[in-house]
Order: structure tokens, then sequence, then C-alpha cells
């Protein structure tokens, strides 16, 4: 399995970044490292939808450090207690986002064979017209209209706008620009409130796309209720649709095609998908299906069009066709013959010859590194280590004899400029050993004597070329399954972007919840609260907006169980069961939110309140906490000034000065004026603790029962300390 990426998108190509949450699934889900690691975790077979919210669910809690709840309530655990909370958080994780996201995915796929069918009648009936020209425009309209209809009235209304988004190509449009912008220069000196409430379009590329989408529609990012067909939509609105969809299309003979044939591929592969779409599968099941889907339909469209083989799979993978042969080139891959020969490989090629050639993957590979290993060493000699030596002045004759089966020999047995050839060579790299280099020059003699001809091996460079040309090949693939995968994934990364947004959000909201409890003036702290209060009333709009199917209390109980740190059924129950803050004074009672509407403001007020409230909560247990500590902490340093004992620091302090100790500089050895008022300190501290306490006229010593152990005077004679 190969993660590295030969067709890269532009985030493919930045390393750190991952906006587009579609690329950076299927990133991560063809993974090796991550595919081992969720197979630990989850290794049960189910269905494609719930098997990507699994692989979502571990997705933001190990790489974006989503969780459910707080860390704190894992300290003090054993390590084994503390990774089985995490589990159990993971997988209420995974069941809110599969809640969330419903039969999405299936109907996802659905659109999107509406959108590849769409395209190729396009191409077929409109394709050779004058895009601009009415009779055109008005065509396409109807055609668009037809299509629009053939969306099932049970599935997400979404799906409608995912539909338009998509052949007009607003979408990919919309990602490149969000993209650019998150990578540009960010704005600085906003204001506390229009950083809260801005829109942060960049922070959830594919719920942007959705609101610009309805925005076109309706003048204003607001949800759907109903179907668009079924809907009054603005025929100005059609018609521009309609004109933008004739100009993608609407190509030379050629180019249309490419498009054609590219959404033919799409449709098959969607086919193959959707024949192990409901029924249980793994993540290697689903992606070799898919490999096989691609593979197969590419290399039968480069068989027919083999003059278009780059263009085919740049539109399939929505990469410029530049930067596809640019990448097909790097790797060696500039023949459309190579490339379908590669993609109808079925097998690895070395299992095929392993029969004949008795040679299996692993002394493969072990061909391969040593191989690799003797031609940089022979290298390094032959170039950079005898140059520098003949520049040095040595004799080319003697250097000549000097070759890589030299170092064969004993170490012991090299003459006085083999010698200094060896030392030259080891400063510029490690120098196997005798036996090594015998065993890695067997190994290139071994392919040389053609032992891989079986597979059309010949000598050892040959081979390099060929296992390159192996793993370029399983990354093509790859490639054209994952690319594929990640346009089918919109809805997914949208449920993934909700849980990253409130996350942000819950940053920015600190910054203002400390301006709040600083802040004296009452007016102040009001004005920041109603922000809040703002803020999560845009929220609940725009999760209502992803999810229109879902009612006030799943929205609500969704962004509680975010600012509280729970899961979305406790935050319900929660809800449920609590007086609301709506009525605080009044009367202890829940707010009935299955009464009201999404938007109302009762609802918004409720949820940052109840926020707010825990907030302060932590906060004055925080502060008794600090004071609290401050307390023992004086309570400590009282303890050691009373255990100070002065008499004897004094003692100590003047040995110091009149008697000179190993390793003590000349300013130990002074008695200085800090010295002075720290000895009159002490004495008078000393006198103050000590003042009517009995001691020996004679040592000073306190006595315990009334006579001096040392001197055995009597009580009589001990002399009480006045001053």
């Amino acid at each position: 399995m190969s993660s590295t990426w030969v067709m890269k998108t532009r985030q493919m190509s930045e390393a750190g970044k991952e906006l587009i949450l579609r690329e950076a699934l299927a990133t991560h889900l063809r993974s090796t490292r991550d595919r081992q690691l969720f197979a630990q975790i989850s290794p049960d077979e189910r269905p494609a939808g719930e098997l990507l919210a699994a692989f979502a669910s571990f997705y933001l809690q190990s790489y974006l450090g989503v969780r459910l709840h707080t860390l704190e309530e894992a300290k003090g655990l054993a390590i084994e207690e503390q990774e089985k909370k995490g589990e159990e958080d993971r997988v209420q994780l995974e069941h809110e986002i599969i809640h969330l996201l419903g039969r999405r995915f299936q109907d996802e796929v659905f659109t999107e064979r509406v959108v590849s069918e769409f395209v190729v009648r396009f191409c077929d009936e409109l394709g050779t017209l004058n895009p601009s020209k009415p009779e055109t425009i008005s065509s396409s309209e109807e055609l668009v209209r037809e299509y629009l209809a053939m969306i099932p009235k049970d599935s997400s209304t979404n799906h409608d706008v995912d539909f338009l988004n998509r052949i007009s190509a607003l979408d990919s449009t919309l990602r490149h620009e969000l993209y650019s912008k998150a990578s540009g220069l960010k704005e600085t000196a906003l204001s506390l409130r229009d950083e809260v409430l801005r829109e942060h379009d960049s922070e959830v590329i594919e719920i942007s796309v959705l609101k610009e989408g309805l925005k076109r529609i309706w003048g204003a990012p607001q949800y759907t209720s109903a179907h668009l067909s079924e809907s009054m939509v603005f025929p100005a609105t059609m018609t521009q649709i309609a004109s933008d969809v004739a100009k993608r299309f609407c190509k030379g003979p050629k180019e249309l095609a490419i498009i054609k044939k590219s959404y033919e591929i799409r449709l098959n592969m969607l086919g193959a998908l959707r024949s192990i779409l409901d029924r249980p599968t793994t993540l290697d099941e689903l992606e070799n299906v898919i490999v096989s889907a691609a593979s197969q339909n590419v290399a039968s469209a480069i068989q027919a069009m083999p003059d278009s083989a780059f263009g085919i799979i740049s539109e399939l993978v929505q990469i410029p066709v530049e930067d596809i042969e640019s990448a097909f080139r790097r790797k060696g891959l500039t023949d459309p013959e190579d490339i379908v020969k590669g993609l109808l490989t079925t097998k690895e090629p070395t299992e095929e010859a392993a029969p004949e050639s008795e040679i299996d993957e692993v002394e493969m590979e072990y061909l391969e590194r040593s191989i690799k290993a003797i031609d940089r060493l022979e290298n390094t000699l032959e170039k950079p280590v005898k140059g520098m030596l003949r520049s040095k002045g040595l004799r080319a004759s003697e250097l000549d004899k000097f070759t890589i089966q030299t170092l064969t020999k004993d170490r012991d047995s090299l003459l006085g400029f083999e010698l200094q050839v060896l030392e030259a060579l080891e400063q510029r790299m490690r120098v196997p050993s005798p036996e090594d280099v015998k065993r890695l020059l067997e190994a290139r003699a071994k392919v040389n004597q053609g032992a891989l001809s079986s597979i059309g091996v010949t000598s050892s460079s040959s081979m390099l070329q060929h296992r390159r040309h192996e793993e370029t090949i399983a990354s093509v693939k790859l490639d054209l399954a994952w690319h594929f995968m990640s346009s089918v994934m919109t809805n997914l990364a949208r449920v993934v972007e909700t849980y990253v947004r409130s996350r942000q959000d819950l940053l920015r909201i600190k910054a203002l919840l400390k301006s709040i409890y600083e802040g004296t003036e009452t007016d102040l702290q009001v004005l920041r609260e109603e922000i809040l209060i703002d803020l999560a009333s845009e929220r609940i709009y725009e999760l209502k907006t992803v999810y229109p199917d879902l009612g006030a209390p799943d929205i609500c109980s969704w962004i509680h169980a975010r600012l509280s740190d729970q899961d979305m059924t406790a935050a319900k129950k929660e809800l449920d069961a609590t007086p609301s803050p709506v009525f605080e004074g009044v009367v202890d009672t829940p707010l009935v939110m299955d009464a009201l509407e999404f938007d109302n403001y009762a609802i918004a007020y409720d949820i940052m309140h109840r926020f707010l409230r825990t907030e302060r909560h932590k906060k004055l247990a925080k502060e008794e906490l600090a004071v609290e500590a401050k307390i023992e902490e004086q309570r400590i340093a009282e303890s050691k000034r009373s255990s100070l004992d002065v008499l004897s620091w004094i003692h100590t302090k003047s040995q110091t000065v009149f008697r000179s100790i190993g390793r003590v500089g000349p300013k130990g050895l002074e008695w200085t004026m800090n010295d002075d008022t720290k000895c009159a300190n002490l004495l008078a501290y000393y006198v103050k603790t000590n003042r009517g306490r009995k001691v020996c006229s004679i040592c000073a010593e306190a006595p315990t029962d009334g006579k001096c152990p040392t001197h055995g005077r009597s009580a009589s004679s001990v002399k009480r300390l006045s001053r």
C-alpha cells in the first residue's frame, strides 16, 4: 500500500495544512499507518457510511484533538484506564457522527450519479452549441430542472444545492479561493466583537461552499426547508446557473470527448461503490473495489483515446493537465501504453514471477536495497573521492587500481595509497565491511546474470527502474481511487467541520470571557455576554443550514454538549431536566425547546448562560484553590521561619569569616553591612520568639526539666532571657 500521492492538489503539496477536509480525510484513509491504527480499534466489518464515520471519529480524536470529555477526568488513572476512557470517548464521538451523518453519504453517492448522468447527456445534446446563445441557455436550464427533479425527495434538501454547485463548478472555485485566502495574510487589529462574530469561512470550507450556494439561490445563506424542484427558485438565478453550466461544458470536440469520457468513468466507479454501499465491508475491501473499477475503466478510456490520456486523468481527479503531465514525467511515465499496461496489471508483477524466478517479494526488496547501496558506494568512490585525491596529486594510474572490488579485501592487507583512498571514502559515507561488500556485489551480479529475466529485468539498473515503475503505478491506482472517494465525502467533511468550528469558537469565547471577568463595568459585561448569545444564535442557524432535517432539541443539545464537555445524549438529558437560565428568579423549570423554532432567542440565551454559569463556577473554584495554595505557602514559610536556628546561623557565619574554607570566594570571607543587618534582624527575631524561656547562664541551653544536663545547675540558677 502506497501512502504517497503522485497526482497532488495544492493542499497535498503543502505539508501541514489540512483545511480542505475532504482531501485530508482521503489522505489519512490511504495512509498505511493510520489504517493499521484504525484496524486495531475498529476491526469489525460495517457499511461504508458507518465505516467512514468511525474513521472520522479516529481522525478528530487523533489529529485534531477533539474530545467529548475533558482530559481532567482521566487524571490520576492508570495508563490502561486512561486508554479505556479515550476509546469510550471515541466510540461516543463515532455514534454522534453517525447520528448527524444519517444517510447523507448514500444520498451523496446517488447525487453524484445524477451529476455524471447530467454531464454525459449535456455533452451529447448541447455540448457542441454556442454557450452564449439564448436557445442554448434555455435548453440548458430545462435540462438542469429535469435532473434536479431526479434527486430523491426523502434525501436532505442540501443535495439539491450540491447538485447545482457541482454542475456549475461553484464548489471547486470556492474551495480554491478559500484555501488561497487561508494560506495568505491574516486580518489583524480586529475588535474582539468582530473577531468572535465574523464568518471564519476558511475554517469550514465545505460548509462555506454550501452557504454560498444557498446565498446564490435565495440571496442569503438560509436553510432549505423543501427541495428546490418544489420551491419557487428565482428565474434569474436558474438562468445564471444554466449559463454557467453551458460555459463549462460547451467545448470543442476533443475537450468535449474528454469530459464525457471522464464522467462515464465516474458512473462506472459510482456503480462499483454502490454495489458494496449497504453491506458490511472493510477499508481494504472498499479500496480494492474502487481501485479495480478505476484501473479498468481508465485503462480502457486511454486505449480508446491515447492522445487524451492525461486530459482524461486530469478531468477525473480535477487537477490541471499540466500538473498531471509533470507528475507522470517525474516518475518516468510518459507513454500512455505504459500507463495502460500498469493499470491493467491485476496482481503485483513480482508475485506473478515468483514461481518461475523463485524470488519472492521479500527477496526482491532485499535485492533492490542491495543494488541501491552498492551503486551509491561505487558512485561515491569513482566521482567525488577519486576526483578529490587527483586534485591532491595522487596519480590517476594508481587510483584506477582501486575499484569496488578492493573493498572486499581485509583491511590489514591494504597498501598505503589504498588506505588513503579508504580513509577519504569513509569521510564521505559509512563503508560496509568486506563481507558486506561481497554480499552486495553478489546480489548485483545475480540480477545482472538474469535471475529476474522472467519479469523483463536484465540488469541492476533496469531492476531499479522496474521497481520505481511498479511503485508509481500502485500509487496512481490509489490516487484515482481516493481522489474519487474524496469527491463523495463532502457531507462527512461537513460533519467533521462542525466539530472543528466548535473547538475554534471555544478558543475565541475563552478570550472574551477573560475580558468579562476582569471588567468592572456592568454595562460592558452585559454587552459582551450579548456578543456570546449572538454567536450562539449564528451557530444554531449554521447547524440548521448543514442539518436541515434536525430539530431545535438536537441542534441545541449538540451545541450544549460542545460547550459543557460531554456527549450529546448527556447534554440533552441535562437540558430537559435542569432549570433554564431564561426563567431564573421566576420559576425553576427547563425550557421546552420542542415548542420553539430553532432560531428563537430564548434558546441561544439558555445555552450560553448555562455555559457562562458553569465557567463562573469553575473560575470561583480555581480562585478558592489559589487562595488555599497561598495560605498553605504562607504556613510553610512561617514553619520554616519558626524552625530557623538563629544562633547556629550566626555561629556558622562567624566561623566562615574567620576561617577560610575550600572553594569559598573572597566575598564569602567578608563580613559586610548586609551581614550586620541580617544578624541584627535574626537576633531580634530570636529574642522575640524566645522571650521568657529559661536558659542556662553558662551555655544558654534550654533545660527541659529545670536543670541543665551539661552543668547540672538547678532551676534557681537558670536565668530568663529578658531582652
